[in-house]
């Protein structure tokens, strides 16, 4: 879709710039008084496609290579550097060791470069494409949320340096949005907020071929958004319902979930508890009172250790470690930031007992899918985003036949309830008069 509206903005502009310089005092009188030659925005790029990895935007950029019609790829320019750049030149045989022990899906995302930082801009012309072009020159950029944040910041600093190549994009794809949510939503809302602005300055276009809706500071309403992602979260959501307002409307792909309870060792009783929590506002308050009055009193009476917390969101971790700090709690963390010369010191001490609580983050799952050792009691604080990582850390639990897992959740998790026990199994929970259910 991507590359038929620029190869058909590109015949539309050549096919203007043909009538206009054969028939100039005609074409002068219709550019003055109709809109047959407006076809241009405030500068050239019109399609951005968002992705997480150097080594997705591999992919994307040579299947667009693929999918061009012979006659406008007789020749493409820099494709060394390209692969160069953005190319997987790890040694393939400890590539292969390495990710031996891990899941299938963590394999095939992570395989090749995982830059998380690049930006390429890719100009179509007659007979050739061009890789690496100027921005401004660009029919199409591809780039990760990051950097186009540091170019959106960096144009806060320096006028010079501005971003003014986002103000007419006509397309915006953002392919892998779970991927960018684990990384980090809050850039993708930053360069979304930065689409189709006016422009700082003119950048040699001519005015008079500029679609009024430009002019009219209403092109975001003509943006054709689409986001692609292996399933919808809170923040996702808010940015489909805020951020992407095509004045035809909006459509969204809802699944029914069957769930991944059977892929959960038998021998784990799994206990559900439901807090209650007046708005999304206050659950965040409502989850962390519910675990100091409910679920602490029994850890801390405890002498068993081998207790794993496992937080979905850094903001609810840094909550939990401050509190589990002040109460004096024998503590590990595997967090975010966690130094990797820490991370083998900190699995230790939880496998042997010198510490007795672990808290365990999603995004540190994510990135390494460790198995951790020594988990006798686990805790999911808050659920994960990601329905496969749900079996992965409850049949971490080991040791004793009665094996338990707590989760916590309120009315405010059923877009993650129900990728985990199913839709209709989530439905009857969220609105069920009791607050405790059990599976086994």
């Amino acid at each position: 879709m991507q590359l038929n509206h620029i190869l058909r903005t590109r015949a539309l502009v050549t096919k203007n710039d043909s009538k206009l310089g054969k028939h100039w005092e005609n074409a002068k009188d219709n550019l003055l008084c109709g809109d047959e030659f407006l076809d241009h925005g405030f500068t050239r790029p019109k399609v951005l496609i968002l992705l997480p990895f150097r080594s997705i935007a591999n992919r994307a950029v040579n299947r667009l290579i693929q999918l061009t019609p012979g006659a406008y790829k007789v020749n493409v320019e820099h494709m060394s550097r390209f692969s160069d750049e953005f190319g997987n030149h790890d040694d393939e045989d400890n590539v292969n060791t390495q990710k031996s022990s891990k899941p299938p899906d963590h394999q095939a995302l992570f395989d090749g470069n995982v830059d998380d930082k690049f930006m390429i801009g890719i100009k179509f012309t007659r007979k050739s494409i061009k890789l690496f072009s100027d921005f401004y020159s660009s029919d199409l950029i591809v780039a990760s949320p990051l950097a186009l944040l540091k170019k959106i910041e960096e144009s806060k600093r320096d006028k010079e340096k501005n971003v003014d190549y986002l103000s007419s994009i006509e397309v915006l794809i953002i392919d892998h949005a779970d991927v960018i949510a684990m990384q980090n939503w809050a850039f993708l809302t930053s360069v979304l907020e930065k689409l189709n602005c006016i422009p700082s300055k003119q950048h040699g276009t001519d005015i008079m071929r500029i679609r009024k809706w430009y002019l009219d500071g209403h092109a975001r309403f003509y943006r054709q958004t689409i986001v692609l992602g292996g399933y919808a979260n809170p923040d996702i959501n808010a940015s489909f319902n805020r951020q992407c307002v095509n004045y035809q409307g909006k459509v969204k792909l809802i699944c029914q979930y069957k769930g991944v309870l059977p892929k959960v060792s038998g021998q784990v009783r799994q206990i559900y508890q439901r807090f209650d929590a007046d708005s999304v506002a206050e659950a965040d308050n409502a989850r962390l009172d519910y675990f100091v009055q409910k679920v602490f009193p029994k850890i801390k009476d405890s002498d068993e250790g081998g207790v794993m917390l496992f937080i979905s969101s850094y903001y609810e971790y840094v909550r939990l470690r401050n509190f589990l700090k002040s109460q004096n709690a024998s503590l590990c963390l595997l967090g975010d930031y966690t130094e990797p010369r820490d991370v083998t010191r900190m699995r230790n001490w939880f496998r042997n007992g010198e510490k007795k609580i672990m808290l365990y983050t999603q995004r540190f799952h994510f990135y390494h899918r460790y198995k951790i050792g020594g988990v006798r009691n686990l805790i999911i604080y808050s659920l994960p985003e990601r329905k496969e990582f749900f079996p992965e850390v409850v049949n971490m639990l080991e040791g004793t036949d009665d094996m338990t897992c707590t989760v916590l959740f309120s009315q405010f998790d059923q877009l993650q309830l129900e990728r985990i026990v199913g839709t209709t199994p989530a439905r009857r929970m969220i609105t069920s008069e009791k607050g405790v259910f059990v599976f086994c």
